[in-house]
């Protein structure tokens, strides 16, 4: 559901029989640059970042996103240029795990860094296992509304899955919630999506065996209902999911990509159908996402700031290459060539993120960063903070809404295992389409309460709670 009539409109134009000779004349000459350029030389310093995970996180808490590619930190200058501070490390999460309000890192089994704010980070006690397997995915999220975020593993192909709370009180700070043996995990996202005020969890599962959806009861246990809701994902190679309000009625649906060798369950929109449905989820297929068999990580965002969430598929076969797909309202669009978007390798990479501050969602994917020029439609940024007490500091799970006519749009501040191990920016970015005044925002913080107000349009704000 696109919120720019002009869009809409010139589609139905071209249509028409007394424009096509012109269209055609105008597409073989094109009047702007395409959205996207690679801009990893003039804005990293150098020509690739590495292809393994991008994590968005601003941990100096200076208004510009940082970013981890591939075990390497790049420092943001002013939304000029990153600079590169650290390196080692495999993929990792972004959340203020011990509410002092610095970003920390949560890695790979159990691992676990305090950031001071500057670029240091020391060592803290993470979750103490068992793991085992590759542990190639994980996701951040309160799970019983106290104020702390609490963190689900996925093991990888034929090893444990654990979720563990955090408790301050613990011999060991965190106790083990739930293990499944034997589990097939590629990706983990989580979200409130029966808006109960408590995160769930979606894992992403390979070797054709179905998808979990672990719901929360608000009081640090959890129960996989994958069944009760419709969220199996098909039984397919899943490696990634991500959570989006894909029709803008509130709700926050979930895109299963799948891996599929022909004649296998393929990716697949899944429709939240929200409270009078009892938030059971209603299979709509691939909405317009093509064939293709290596299909990996699956990331939403704005990136044409007409209020719809686009789709960004990684692939991983030399045969096939990522697409862009446009959210055209009710089905998914190919704009990849359109929007500058080049044939990339291989990759579980994939993460959105304004670079530049400039409104526009970049991209980070194949060790490639790929700056957005934009166009005229408004936009709006918000960055939340908790009172880092019944709310995590960062935010992690808090949603906001903004209503425009008929239209809710709705985002959530993520904890990470986008894909296969990614996460987009903590800072919620909303296109706006044509609507140039103030608009009216609600932030529903994790434990339920909730926030109002408004604010002119094309910039960023900060929302703390009161």
């Amino acid at each position: 559901m696109t919120l720019s009539p002009t869009a809409g409109l010139f589609r139905k134009l071209l249509r028409t029989p007394w424009c096509l000779a012109l269209a055609s004349l105008l597409l073989a000459t094109p009047l702007v640059a395409a959205t996207f350029h690679d801009g990893t030389q003039e804005f990293c310093g150098q020509a690739d970042l590495g292809n393994h995970y991008a994590s968005f996180g601003d941990f100096n808490d200076d208004g510009h996103v940082d970013l981890m590619a591939s075990g390497g930190l790049f420092q943001n200058v002013e939304g000029k240029r990153y600079q590169k501070i650290a390196g080692g490390g495999g993929w990792m999460m972004w959340g203020d795990v011990n509410n002092d309000g610095y970003l920390d890192k949560a890695g790979p089994e159990g691992g676990l860094q305090h950031g001071d704010g500057r670029g240091g980070f020391q060592a803290a006690v993470g979750p103490p296992g068992p793991f085992g397997g590759e542990c190639i995915s994980g996701s951040l999220g309160d799970i019983n509304n106290d104020g702390l975020l609490d963190v689900y593993y996925g093991g990888g192909s034929g090893h444990n899955d654990t979720l563990w709370r955090q408790d301050p009180e613990h011999e060991n700070k965190w106790v083990l919630v739930a293990q499944v043996a034997g589990a097939y995990a590629r990706g983990v996202v989580s979200c409130d999506f029966d808006e109960d005020n408590d995160i769930d969890f979606y894992v992403s599962n390979y070797w054709l065996h179905p998808n979990f959806l672990w719901v929360s009861d608000g009081r640090g246990g959890s129960a996989n209902l994958t069944t009760q809701y419709a969220t199996t994902g098909g039984n397919g190679h899943s490696i990634g999911a991500c959570w989006g309000d894909l029709d803008n009625d509130g709700h926050f649906d979930l895109f299963a990509g799948n891996f599929a060798h022909p004649g296998q369950p393929e990716s697949r929109v899944l429709r939240n159908l929200g409270p009078q449905q009892g938030y059971v989820f209603e299979d709509r297929g691939n909405c317009g996402v093509q064939f293709q068999e290596s299909y990996a990580s699956p990331t939403l965002g704005d990136y044409d700031n007409d209020g719809d969430l686009d789709l960004f598929f990684t692939t991983v076969y030399p045969g096939d290459a990522a697409r862009l797909y446009r959210n055209d309202g009710q089905t998914f669009t190919d704009v990849t060539a359109a929007e500058g978007i080049p044939r990339l390798g291989g990759t579980y990479q994939a993460t959105w993120g304004d670079v530049d501050g400039d409104g526009n969602l970049d991209l980070v994917t194949d060790g490639k960063l790929f700056l957005n020029r934009g166009n005229h439609n408004h936009w709006l940024k918000i960055r939340l903070e908790g009172n880092g007490s019944t709310v995590n500091t960062s935010a992690i799970g808090a949603r906001v809404r903004i209503k425009i006519g008929d239209v809710t749009l709705s985002r959530q501040v993520e904890g990470g295992g986008v894909g296969q191990g990614n996460q987009n920016d903590l800072t919620l970015h909303f296109g706006l389409g044509q609507r140039a005044g103030k608009v009216k925002y609600t932030v529903t913080w994790t434990n339920g309460q909730k926030q109002q107000g408004s604010t002119p349009v094309d910039r960023l704000i900060r929302v703390k709670m009161q």
